[in-house]
């Protein structure tokens, strides 16, 4: 009896060892599987590693992450250094010094708009950074969000490209966008005035549409048109003070002596504008009326065939108010002006010479109207 329990429990503890030995058999099998599928995932993704870095080190634009809560930089790529002009471990060093490349006056609202993006996932604004030597740089940076199993964003992730060429290019097309619309507003303000000027030959017109015309081009407060009357007169045609708007010739002599105020002598005899930053720090200065103490001075002559009809005399109270663009403009109307003077100058001659024509004409019809009285009054 106590043989065949002996049997049992030896049969039974065969069959324990074969199941045990089984199952340490398959247990053993799955973690060699286990391990091998652990070791393919880390080459695998070590692999996966090694061609994000290659493709990351060889894109010119800077691919970067950084944390979404402390907004420390996590990674950077090689474009980064060749952008920026700074390594890579001073940025793993202090992960928040990449805000210092960011241009002082747009700081507060780029920080402000990365801010933002932590919680909306978006990030789209082109950016002005100062390299080490002081120069600037313009890149567009992209950001998006890299989120948890529960939709929380944890991470940004975007690229950061140099647009600084395209940038330029741009504000150069701005400029001559700008100097274009100047030139053409300049060239339809000249042409105006230029019509003006020639729409009617009475010299009180050509006058008051030549300051006009002048104070459309330059921010005068008081203007005067001197002609020349000989070699050392010049008679003071007109004069005008806005913003009063009101003419105050009894202020001025209607004729100066040229030798008696140095800049308006040089203006006639050199035939070139003079343009004065304060005329009151000028030995050369002398007012010609008593009540008036310009600072920024303009003085552009009036020249026909070479010869000098006159000037332009412009002033303003705040120095430096009239720059050599003013001068250049001023001297451009001046053409047209001195034409027109020189024409209107013609008309009254003219006018003068028909008004005497016309009187000598009256005289002799009169004469041989008396003639013919008197020989038909004559006896035959």
């Amino acid at each position: 009896m106590s043989s065949m329990l002996f049997g049992g429990a030896l049969a039974a503890m065969c069959v324990v060892f074969s199941f045990l030995s089984r199952a340490l058999w398959l247990a053993h099998q799955q973690q060699r599987k286990t391990a091998s599928a652990l070791y393919a995932s880390e080459a695998s993704l070590s692999q996966s590693e090694e061609r994000f870095r290659q493709m990351a080190d060889h894109i010119q634009e800077i691919f970067w992450m950084i944390d979404a809560h402390s907004r420390k930089a996590l990674y950077v790529n090689r474009a980064y250094e060749a952008i920026t002009g700074r390594s890579r471990e001073a940025l793993q060093r202090d992960p928040l010094s990449y805000a210092e490349l960011i241009h002082p006056e747009d700081r507060p609202r780029i920080l402000a708009k990365l801010d933002e993006a932590t919680s909306t996932g978006k990030f789209n604004e082109q950016i002005r950074i100062v390299l080490a030597d002081g120069d600037s740089r313009w890149i567009w940076v992209v950001g998006f969000p890299v989120r948890d199993g529960r939709g929380r964003i944890q991470q940004l992730v975007g690229t950061a490209k140099d647009v600084t060429a395209q940038k330029r290019a741009e504000e150069e097309i701005a400029r001559n966008l700008m100097m274009a619309e100047a030139a053409w507003a300049e060239a339809d303000a000249l042409r105006k005035a230029t019509l003006a000027l020639t729409q009617d030959l009475e010299m009180d017109s050509v006058l008051d549409t030549l300051l006009q015309s002048l104070l459309e081009l330059v921010p005068y407060e008081s203007a005067q048109i001197l002609l020349v009357e000989s070699d050392s007169r010049v008679l003071v045609a007109r004069d005008a003070h806005p913003p009063e708007g009101t003419r105050q010739r009894g202020r001025y002599p209607l004729t100066l002596d040229a030798t008696a105020y140095p800049l308006i002598e040089r203006v006639l005899a050199s035939q070139n504008g003079v343009l004065l930053w304060d005329a009151m720090q000028e030995q050369e200065w002398h007012g010609y009326a008593d009540s008036e103490y310009p600072h920024s001075w303009l003085g552009v002559p009036l020249i026909v065939s070479r010869r000098a009809l006159g000037l332009l005399s412009l002033s303003h109270s705040v120095p430096g108010t009239f720059t050599p663009e003013h001068l250049r403009l001023a001297k451009l109307l001046a053409i047209p002006a001195a034409a027109a003077i020189q024409n209107a100058r013609m008309y009254e001659c003219a006018k003068i010479y028909g008004a005497e024509l016309e009187k000598r004409t009256s005289d002799l019809r009169a004469v041989e109207s008396a003639l013919l009285r008197f020989h038909s009054d004559r006896p035959s």
